[in-house]
């Protein structure tokens, strides 16, 4: 072989094992990265599964799972090049112990469904100012001249025997002056404000709220408000009604409402609302004939609650056993002074300082009675 043959085999040889050891030096780091991975993971396994005795599942005390991978025939021989995988049999019950059940923890991994809004008590229906003409003024009492006593002498014109030239019959009517001073009615609640940012629906819930609360109060007070203090006189208050006829034995609460409405029409009223507790309602509807049915109509039928035409009003406002009957759109009439309406404000005491807020709801109205015959009130 030639000199120069021979160098270029040289030559040859020299860059063959250069991309070898490169190749190997690849390898070699590929190698450790893996194993470097494969450590990593072991070492996070056996912190999550150690035994009572400190060591893994399935291994002897002292030896730990990395050891027991590290020590493996198999691993050794891929370490030294004789293959580029290896497996690895671990003892039984070594791996078993590290699969967790998945089980529902609370709300961790499923959050609850949240309904929106706000589930309230149930609340009362006001009816009484409904029955009642409302109007406005501006003033803080409201004053209206009632007659009082009526003498009605009109005849003919007669003196036995003369119908000329003699005096006429004098009639006479007495007047008195009534007042009804404009009352407050108001009730409030602090609330953070923090609760207000937070709570989209708490502003409308207690504007809702408070504002029912005090409708509610409000019908108490037209209804039997007994006019002392600050509290409007109302309708059931000393000298604003009627009492309703006596009772007579053998008598229905049919019968019994049935007398009132004969007893307003010889006042020449006309009775157009009936307030009952819901107690007494149903006991009146539940009256039946001989033949056991109904008398005030078939329970299946959806007509409007009455009694010989006139509206029955069921309202907790009244106590049971008691009723009023009226002719309501000529016996009063419910005056606004100031509407109600929900305000709040952070400048109530110490709010400012504190982040507090005062939720207010109020009204100013009056209540006046013009003709106390055109209620009458009675037991059952």
């Amino acid at each position: 072989m030639l000199a120069s043959e021979k160098i270029e085999v040289r030559h040859l040889m020299e860059d063959v094992l250069k991309g070898l050891n490169t190749e190997f030096k690849g390898y070699t780091e590929r190698t450790s990265e893996k194993m470097a991975e494969l450590g990593d993971r072991l070492v996070a396994i056996e912190q999550r599964r150690m035994g009572d005795d400190g060591a893994p599942h399935g291994t002897s005390k002292g030896e730990t799972l990395s050891d027991f991978v590290m020590k493996s025939s198999n691993l050794k021989a891929m370490l030294d090049g004789s293959g580029k995988s290896c497996r690895i049999d671990l003892p039984p019950g070594m791996l078993s112990a590290s699969k967790a059940a998945i089980v529902t923890d609370g709300q961790v991994l499923s959050p609850a469904m949240r309904i929106p809004g706000i589930v309230h008590n149930a609340m009362r229906m006001t009816r009484v100012r409904d029955l009642l003409p409302i109007g406005t003024t501006g003033q803080n009492m409201v004053e209206f001249t009632r007659e009082n006593v009526f003498t009605n002498n009109a005849g003919p014109q007669y003196a036995s025997p003369a119908t000329e030239n003699v005096t006429k019959p004098e009639s006479g009517i007495t007047f008195t002056l009534e007042e009804a001073p404009v009352r407050t009615l108001a009730h409030w609640i602090p609330v953070s404000r923090q609760v207000l940012a937070d709570s989209q629906q708490m502003a409308g819930y207690l504007n809702n709220r408070l504002m029912h609360g005090l409708k509610v109060k409000e019908d108490l007070q037209i209804l039997s408000g007994d006019g002392t203090g600050a509290n409007l006189k109302g309708i059931l208050a000393t000298g604003q009604h009627v009492a309703a006829p006596s009772y007579v034995s053998g008598d229905t609460r049919l019968d019994t409402i049935l007398r009132v409405f004969a007893a307003l029409a010889e006042d020449e009223l006309v009775p157009d609302g009936v307030l009952l507790h819901p107690q007494d309602w149903t006991a009146m509807q539940l009256t039946k004939d001989d033949n056991k049915q109904y008398l005030l109509g078939r329970p299946g039928s959806a007509t409007a609650p009455s009694l010989w035409g006139v509206p029955i009003v069921a309202s907790t406002a009244i106590s049971e056993g008691t009723f009023c009957v009226g002719s309501f759109a000529m016996g009063a009439q419910v005056w606004d002074r100031e509407q109600a309406s929900v305000q709040i404000s952070y400048e109530d005491g110490n709010n400012f300082v504190k982040n507090m807020a005062t939720v207010l709801c109020e009204e100013r109205l009056a209540l006046t009675v013009y003709r106390p015959k055109a209620f009458r009130v009675g037991t059952f």
